[in-house]
């Protein structure tokens, strides 16, 4: 039998084991609570779309351009670069199939997660048609950041829920997070609004040439630019409502949006959010620089999968070669926008950086169709 004096040196380790096992959980919990002290008071910003890889043809299932091995190693070129990078705050658009890939992102890089599905076919749970469909858009942050869920809003499309879904054409939303950064809150916005032909004067002036030229009828030239009004009306619908959404949500406060807009800069859609008090970061910080995030000259997933050459040349008719023209054209379409323009006005956000990032050819492969925008911000109070 253990005497008095052993029963208290072994409460007495009990207690002091006990305290230090507390005291090492409060120190991980502060740690992971802790603003990195290489940026202080900034935050880093990543948009990127990952490309989904599917040919968005197909009823049982869509088509895909690529085998499950080059996607797999598609998928370590972008961990590898957002690793790189090191951004606090990010926006993905083209997840696909979620929430696997939402978790497998989140897990890779030790980041909470918020996601919602915005392209799903026919669907009810994990049973549906495409059976390889469930794409959206996922806002992932680092903890520090405690994130919350603030809504989502469906811009386009028949219903597109989490456990079921019933959509039969293009369809887009805009999904929005709370962080709280040196106790200011700060509203995260992505979206992913839809892939059609824009109104831009190099399109206009293409179809004109080939309707001067004798290569489509009056008829065709007409009923393509029909299309494009109606494809530049949907996107000013999927603007409107994003503005809404963004001024239900984040009222007053600070905010980021994060999108692939499948617009131009000089487009009516981006040019609506720009009067609507929002800021194009790439375009402050470099009004005379042309870059961009769809750029078939350098990147190798557009110059295999989606020029015309490398197309089945029985595909191609005179709606779609218009389409394939666009394709040729150097477009920044992807963006990072800040608000409400008052709080860069008044100092609240400043912009200090922004680029075109997540070009890298890691071998032979590159992460997306799509470059990436990073930027950097600093938050006084």
């Amino acid at each position: 039998m253990l005497n008095n004096q052993k029963k208290i040196n072994i409460i007495k380790m009990i207690v002091v084991l006990v305290f230090m096992i507390n005291s090492l959980n409060s120190y991980c919990l502060m740690s992971a609570n802790k603003i990195p002290d290489k940026r202080n008071n900034s935050l880093r910003i990543l948009d990127i779309n990952v490309w989904s890889g599917l040919t968005y043809k197909g009823i049982v299932k869509m088509g895909e351009y690529e085998s499950p091995a080059i996607r797999e190693q598609r998928y370590r070129a972008l961990v590898t670069q957002i690793k790189q990078l090191d951004p606090d705050i990010i926006g993905i658009h083209e997840a696909n199939k979620l929430p696997d890939y939402a978790k497998r992102l989140a897990d890779s890089l030790g980041y909470n997660y918020f996601y919602h599905i915005g392209l799903g076919g026919i669907r009810l749970g994990k049973v549906g048609l495409p059976w390889n469909l469930r794409e959206g858009d996922i806002i992932l942050t680092k903890k520090y950041l405690n994130p919350e869920w603030a809504g989502r809003k469906q811009l386009l499309g028949g219903y597109v829920g989490r456990w079921a879904s019933f959509n039969f054409s293009d369809a887009s939303q805009v999904i929005a997070v709370k962080i709280t950064f040196r106790n200011t809150p700060i509203f995260l916005f992505t979206t992913h609004w839809h892939a059609s032909l824009s109104d831009s004067p190099l399109i206009i002036n293409r179809i004109n040439e080939m309707y001067n030229k004798g290569l489509i009828t009056k008829a065709e030239s007409d009923d393509i630019i029909l299309k494009i009004k109606k494809s530049v009306k949907q996107r000013m619908i999927e603007t409107k409502k994003t503005l809404e959404f963004i001024n239900k949500i984040a009222s007053n406060h600070p905010f980021i949006l994060m999108g692939d807009c499948n617009a131009e800069p000089s487009s009516k859609e981006i040019k609506t959010l720009i009067q609507n008090k929002l800021v194009d970061v790439f375009y402050t910080v470099h009004p005379d620089t042309n870059s961009f995030t769809w750029d078939p000259r350098s990147n190798i997933n557009i110059k295999k999968h989606y020029l015309k050459d490398n197309c089945n040349q029985n595909d191609i008719n005179v709606y779609n070669e218009i389409e394939y023209f666009t394709r040729k054209i150097p477009k920044r379409i992807d963006y990072i926008f800040l608000g409400p323009v008052s709080c860069l006005k008044s100092g609240i956000i400043k912009l200090k950086s922004t680029r075109i990032v997540m070009k890298k050819i890691i071998n032979g492969i590159q992460a997306s169709d799509h470059y990436g925008v990073l930027t950097d911000i600093e938050i006084n109070q």
